[in-house]
């Protein structure tokens, strides 16, 4: 190793620099991709799915932390009413959620991710994650 370079490198190991910051930096995950879109109506009701594209592979358990409410509407207890359904991971970044019955017309409805972990460890950046969405007069 040639002398500056040696003396650099012991100079930012004295000062407690890392010598490869990027290699001990861990990303964070995003959400890169939704279906529907953030504020989106949607005119049609039948085989609705919702879509969560994730920017790296994630962790399948990440599925139990992700729910679905319509918006207002709650019950005797005053808690939002949530919705059941089937997740199902398309491929290792998408998750897929096909809510069990037909959702009502001129309703808004909101799908928060409230953490999410992918493979490597890392963890979605911003979460809770929501994603609202409307429905029209549809059918």
């Amino acid at each position: 190793m040639n002398k500056g370079v040696w003396l650099v490198a012991l100079g930012l190991a004295v000062l407690g620099a890392p010598a490869i910051a990027a290699a001990d930096e861990t990303h964070k995950v995003t959400i890169v991709k939704t279906f529907p879109k953030y504020g989106e109506t949607i005119t049609s009701l039948k085989g609705l799915v919702v879509e969560i594209v994730f920017s790296t592979p994630m962790d399948p358990a990440t599925q139990n932390d992700v729910s679905m409410d319509q918006r207002g509407a709650v019950d005797e207890k005053g808690e939002p009413i949530e919705f059941d359904g089937t997740y199902t991971w398309v491929n290792p970044t998408t998750l897929r959620f096909a809510p069990k019955g037909m959702l009502k017309p001129d309703s808004v409805y909101q799908v928060t991710v409230w953490s999410a972990k992918a493979k490597d460890g890392s963890e979605l950046d911003g979460v809770p994650y929501r994603l609202p969405f409307s429905t029209s007069g549809a059918k």
